[in-house]
């Protein structure tokens, strides 16, 4: 499957953020990099504005994943520290969200999302997702309403016995999902969160691109790889209710 990404000059008075286009395939997103919860709330608000679900009417479908740059190990083994980076995915749209550097959730400026994503018309669909949604919740005070693990979607959704889809990864669900040729060519070495390389980085600093790209293409496939799902429960249930209409039509005629 074919990705690339390119930087688009934006200028921008009232708001603060690097947009890209990222392409999979024949497919474009626009992804919005920030730190300013101003610029993040301003995106949230246009994403729904933009976006229709089919399967889930009247409802916002969002691809969610977390990460952190580094692991911090101590003495004892890995610490449980707080999420950096939060990516999320509505349609064609991708945000990249620096989350701030606080351990105190009470003093971090996250209300935006705690609105948007408390919202019970708002399904947020990733790997892990229960566990991601507890921690969010410890450290930021950002309370998820509705999470559902794509894992356990598709052993509803697809109902094969015979695939392992509970245990399946990312790239491995969505070639089961979506089909054999959504196969992303991941690099080699880990990829550098910065352009710079530099260890220590301050607000000025950029996401590297190609952090950019393959962050943009896992959110998306997040979201993708759940409306598909969703389209498969929700679309049979559609069709059997439309068949059991007809059906209840022609007794009615007989008669």
């Amino acid at each position: 499957m074919e990705i690339s990404v390119e930087k688009i000059n934006v200028k921008d008075a009232n708001y603060f953020y690097d947009a890209y286009n990222v392409h999979v395939e024949d497919h474009r997103i626009l992804t919005i990099v920030t730190y300013c919860e101003v610029t993040a709330g301003k995106w949230i608000k246009d994403s729904k504005k933009a976006y229709n679900s089919k399967p889930l009417p009247n409802t916002v479908i969002v691809g969610l994943s977390v990460e952190r740059r580094l692991d911090d190990y101590s003495r004892y083994g890995l610490r449980d520290t707080p999420y950096q980076l939060l990516h999320l995915c509505i349609g064609s749209h991708c945000l990249i969200y620096h989350l701030p550097d606080r351990y105190d959730y009470r003093d971090a400026p996250v209300k935006f999302l705690n609105s948007f994503l408390s919202d019970p018309k708002v399904v947020v669909v990733g790997m892990e997702i229960k566990e991601k949604a507890s921690k969010l919740k410890r450290d930021f005070g950002v309370k998820i309403k509705n999470v559902v693990d794509l894992n356990e979607l598709a052993l509803k959704g697809m109902n094969r016995d015979e695939l392992d889809l509970g245990r399946y990864d990312l790239d491995k669900l969505a070639k089961a999902v979506l089909g054999k040729h959504v196969d992303v060519v991941r690099p080699e070495k880990k990829i550098e969160w910065f352009a710079t390389g530099k260890w220590c980085h301050y607000y000025s600093d950029e996401l590297s691109q190609e952090k950019v790209l393959f962050t943009t293409v896992d959110a998306y496939l997040y979201f993708w790889i759940g409306s598909e799902l969703f389209d498969m429960i929700h679309g049979n249930d559609s069709s059997a209710a439309g068949s059991s209409k007809k059906n209840k039509k022609k007794k009615n005629k007989k008669k």
